[in-house]
């Protein structure tokens, strides 16, 4: 049964302190549940390190999406085995964690199949998911899944409540959303995102001038240029995580004006309300439908810019 992050941290805690904490995890949930935030608890947990410190911890290991079809590739897990094949640096832990392992090519997390399953002694492999259905069944056989609980409310930070205010409008638009409607709002997705995408490299460019600082007489070229590319990798992680969540909370809207279609109810938001009276129920599924085809399109690696502007059509243009 899915549990708020919290509490899943509780539990795990619990279980290692009793000895019963195993050596692969699969932390999946909807974006906004806190898979990432719980990766990062427990690997700081037990690396006995502070979440400051963490990506900079020698027995620290993660993987990201990197390849253009952003998809962890089969090189990236052959130098996390040699990494985690290796004796700890300090103490006697490592934790690997695979960012997105719903990403994995099915090579790649064929050649990782045995190391999953026997990890060396001390290793810890975690695992994200926003898509648990798309994770390969080769790979959830061999982890301990923790489903993790939709958060109550969206996160409602500054790209959330413009999107969403945004979304209402278009969908609200006198007269009727239409083509210019769905094209505005296309438009001024990807601003955000843009937006999005700055502020994750930003954050990530300073965390690597504060270590290239801290370590400037023992860091050699080929480490700055192997961290300049998992900053990277990292950075287009983080995009496009935002990105499914952002999504997820424009569905979030259509479900709650579908609810308050079939079975009405007063304390709904006004403009919840106000969607729920333009819209038939066929046609808010419809909008669902067309939602949920954008985000499986996004999620096989198709360009992202005709994928939006298509599925944005489909979902405000349709009527």
């Amino acid at each position: 049964m899915a549990v708020p992050k919290e509490k899943a941290f509780e539990r795990l805690l619990e279980a290692r302190k009793a000895g019963r904490f195993a050596h692969a995890y699969l932390l999946c949930g909807p974006a906004g549940s806190g898979c990432e935030w719980l990766a990062s608890e427990l690997a700081a947990t037990i690396l006995g390190t502070t979440l400051q410190n963490l990506t900079s911890h020698p027995d620290f290991h993660q993987v990201a999406p990197e390849s253009k079809s952003r998809r962890i590739v089969t090189d990236q897990i052959r130098e996390l085995e040699q990494a985690l094949h290796m004796k700890p640096l300090t103490g006697t832990n490592k934790v690997a964690v695979i960012h997105d392992a719903d990403r994995l090519q099915p090579q790649a997390a064929n050649a990782f199949l045995k190391t999953l399953e026997e990890p060396p002694e001390g290793s810890y492999i975690l695992l994200t998911s926003t898509l648990r259905d798309a994770v390969l069944t080769t790979i959830l056989s061999r982890c301990i899944a923790v489903p993790l609980q939709a958060s109550t409310h969206s996160i409602q930070d500054k790209h959330t409540t413009a999107l969403n205010k945004a979304f209402e409008q278009a969908l609200l638009q006198k007269g009727g959303s239409d083509t210019g409607a769905a094209l505005r709002f296309t438009r001024f997705f990807q601003s955000q995102m843009s937006e999005i995408r700055e502020e994750a490299t930003g954050g990530l460019e300073t965390q690597l001038k504060e270590q290239l600082k801290q370590y400037r007489d023992s860091i050699d070229k080929s480490w700055k240029d192997t961290r300049e590319d998992q900053i990277k990798a990292q950075g287009e992680s983080i995009v496009l995580r935002e990105r499914e969540r952002l999504l997820a909370s424009l569905g979030e809207i259509l479900a709650g004006a579908l609810r308050q279609k079939i079975r009405p109810q007063p304390e709904s938001l006004p403009n919840i309300q106000l969607i729920a009276e333009a819209n038939e129920a066929k046609t808010l599924l419809k909008r669902l439908d067309a939602l949920g085809q954008m985000r499986r399109t996004l999620s096989a690696g198709v360009q992202e810019a005709l994928a939006l502007e298509s599925g944005f059509l489909q979902m405000i243009a349709h009527r």
